[in-house]
């Protein structure tokens, strides 16, 4: 079972077993405006995939 914390602009999914399972997570944190920036051992978490939102780039 995935367990889903946000905390500002960074959200964590916990219990991700396997890759096919991970991929899925990534797809979906992507349309919601997330990228995927790794694995991580969080403190009070526990180890996480870790996703920050994206901020819209403004053309110079």
């Amino acid at each position: 079972m995935l367990k889903k914390y946000k905390d500002r602009d960074k959200m964590y999914v916990q219990g991700i077993c396997t890759w096919k399972e991970l991929a899925a997570v990534v797809m979906k944190a992507k349309e919601q405006g997330y990228s995927y920036m790794g694995y991580d051992n969080v403190k009070r978490i526990g180890f996480a995939a870790v996703f920050k939102k994206q901020t819209k780039r403004q053309n110079s």
